[in-house]
């Protein structure tokens, strides 16, 4: 069996769900992890993961300070070579580039997955240019999430022939289809599911949430995350005078979180392009969740979004900041629950 080493740091952070999924889904490849630190090992549990971490006080000095000088990995290839490694994969693009070294010397092909921040920010500094140029001339192969985002990729100097579009996918098993209409229309949840930082347009979400919330007076915002727009969001939750109509709910473990998914009647998501550059990669894969399990969509003209959400049949999207647009969304007669032709089954 294939042998295909995933390259990310740190592995994992509790907003890459999805790169766990698509690892340990693997059946036609052994997986195996390098990191330079592991975290959350008890909500990703996980065998085969190498991490810096484990290693002697010394080497792990050692690999630092050559880290630190030329920009890239040293020691990977010697774990490389003991998997019999036949891929490396590498997630995000600066990783792609930190394991430039370990490819040269073991002479196995690299493949490098873009994100979002690494086509859309890092590239705005000097020293990733010119890194980035180097990992687009020895890289083999450059995967994006969408037509949008191989296009960015391509835009910061990937050979078009090196770039290929790899949709993500999610675990149907995980979350069974419960029908719109069959949703509480009582007590309707609007839900939004992503870590609290700019590009995510949280603020904008709970602005639209009070443009309906007169209209709709059993209706709730539960937001799934955390972060550091969190003050923010406390204080405009608090100026529109919605502090008993808005559950702040943290990082929840994956049941749960798939759990809320399962009750929502909209997974609101108006992501943008954050005053730093920072965009969604591609479409955040809680949208593609939200279709599969049922659960409408109110999302916005962003990234490859519209290339994952149909506009009109099972989400409706609205330019980026368009507090209107997405209030218009939420307001729908079919956001109660009654069946409508807007708010198609998506399947």
């Amino acid at each position: 069996m294939p042998t295909v080493v995933h390259c990310a740091n740190p592995f994992l952070p509790v907003t890459t769900v999805w790169m766990y999924d698509q690892i340990r889904a693997l059946k036609r490849y052994r997986p195996f992890v390098i990191t330079q630190m592991r975290q959350n090992a008890d909500r990703f549990p996980l065998e085969g993961v190498y991490s810096a971490q484990d290693l002697g006080l010394i080497p792990r000095q050692v690999y630092r300070l050559i880290r630190k000088v030329r920009g890239t990995y040293a020691g990977y290839e010697r774990w490389m070579r003991d998997m019999g490694a036949d891929l490396i994969h590498a997630h995000f693009g600066q990783e792609g580039y930190r394991c430039l070294t370990a490819k040269k010397n073991t002479d196995i092909p690299l493949l490098t997955t873009f994100y979002g921040m690494d086509v859309s920010q890092l590239p705005r500094r000097p020293i990733w240019q010119k890194r980035f140029g180097r990992l687009f001339a020895e890289g083999d192969l450059f995967l994006a999430e969408g037509t949008h985002m191989a296009n960015a990729l391509i835009g910061i100097g990937a050979l078009a022939d090196r770039v290929r579009v790899q949709h993500l996918g999610v675990d149907l098993a995980a979350m069974p289809f419960v029908e719109p209409a069959a949703r509480n229309s009582d007590a309707p949840v609007v839900l939004t599911y992503a870590a609290f930082r700019e590009k995510k347009g949280l603020v904008y979400a709970v602005q639209a949430f009070a443009k309906i919330a007169g209209t709709h007076p059993t209706a709730r915002l539960r937001m799934i995350g955390d972060g550091p727009l969190r003050g923010e969001l406390e204080r405009a939750i608090s100026q529109w005078g919605l502090g008993d109509r808005v559950d702040l709910l943290g990082y929840l473990s994956r049941n749960a979180a798939l759990g809320e998914l399962r009750q929502a009647s909209v997974l609101l998501y108006p992501s943008l392009t954050a005053s730093d550059g920072d965009t969604e990669g591609g479409a955040p894969v809680a949208l593609i969740e939200a279709m599969a399990s049922g659960a409408c969509v109110v999302s916005s003209l962003h990234a490859d979004i519209p290339e994952v959400v149909p506009n009109g049949t099972c989400g409706m999207l609205f330019p980026e900041r368009d507090v209107n647009g997405l209030a218009e969304g939420l307001g729908i007669p079919e956001f109660a629950g009654r069946p409508g032709k807007v708010w198609a089954s998506p399947r």
